[in-house]
């Protein structure tokens, strides 16, 4: 059964993301933070330019970002909110 959209509904689902969402960008952080620092170290160590560095950590931090982003949602599908659960239907088409 299709139960109405309401705001108390929709902060539910939103506080539940929010949250897990701020503790994987909390994750993210220190993982990019690591593989930036071992990144950095390795290319420093042979000599590739500071610039290069610097590109080659923004990118491992945004690739972190995007796999981490995923994590809160699939958390949320499938959870049960009391009277309702978040899930995926198909459609009848």
């Amino acid at each position: 059964m299709e139960l109405e959209v309401t705001w108390r509904r929709t902060m539910r689902v939103w506080w539940s993301y929010l949250w897990r969402s701020a503790l994987a960008i909390i994750a993210a952080a220190l993982i990019g933070a690591i593989l930036g620092a071992v990144a950095g170290l390795l290319l420093g160590r042979f000599g590739v330019a500071v610039a290069t560095i610097k590109t080659v950590g923004s990118l491992l931090g945004a690739l972190v970002g995007l796999v981490v982003s995923v994590f809160p949602i699939k958390m949320i599908l499938g959870k049960d909110f009391g009277k309702f659960r978040l899930v995926l239907v198909a459609n009848d088409k």
